[in-house]
């Protein structure tokens, strides 16, 4: 009995066992810019990219570029997609959809036209990528429609939204 309790316990652990992003933490990212006094947001300004084919696992970083001294970006495979850390890869697929949005899938999205930043609150820090999906809506009300993924910094968790940034 006691080999099984240790093994629950490691499990546990290893899943994280960390809450989600708070609401005013997720509409803070997809929108690059802080909605609530306790969410900080730093923009990162994207100057320099660089491509690599062959990045890791199989992986071609066709967007990555460097924020102080750490690889961050864009990777794909085939139909898969990754972000970029700090050199690691974290797939979108493996994502945790949060919200209301269980029903949407994880999607790719045009680098280019996105917004990367890091976002803090409280001990939470999580690295985002906001996106309107490859630009549609420049106008009409999908415009106000935004996806992005948010890696959690501490435990590696990777988490998707979609919201409408009006509500």
């Amino acid at each position: 009995m006691k080999s099984r309790f240790a093994t629950v316990i490691m499990f546990a652990s290893s899943v994280g066992w960390a809450a989600p992003p708070s609401k005013n933490l997720v509409k803070s990212c997809l929108q690059a810019r802080s909605v609530s006094l306790s969410v900080t947001i730093r923009n990162i300004n994207v100057e320099e990219v660089f491509q690599e084919d062959g990045y890791a696992d199989g992986f071609n970083a066709s967007y990555i570029f460097k924020y102080e001294g750490v690889d961050m970006g864009y990777a794909e495979r085939k139909r898969d997609q990754a972000l970029i850390y700090s050199g690691k890869l974290y797939r979108l697929s493996n994502s945790i959809p949060i919200g209301s949005n269980s029903e949407v899938k994880s999607t790719a999205f045009n680098p280019t036209l996105a917004q990367w930043s890091l976002a803090k609150e409280g001990k939470q820090q999580y690295f985002c990528v906001g996106f309107n999906f490859y630009g549609l809506g420049q106008s009409g009300s999908f415009q106000n429609v935004h996806g992005g993924y948010l890696l959690n910094l501490k435990n590696r968790d990777v988490y998707f939204a979609v919201r409408d940034i009006r509500q």
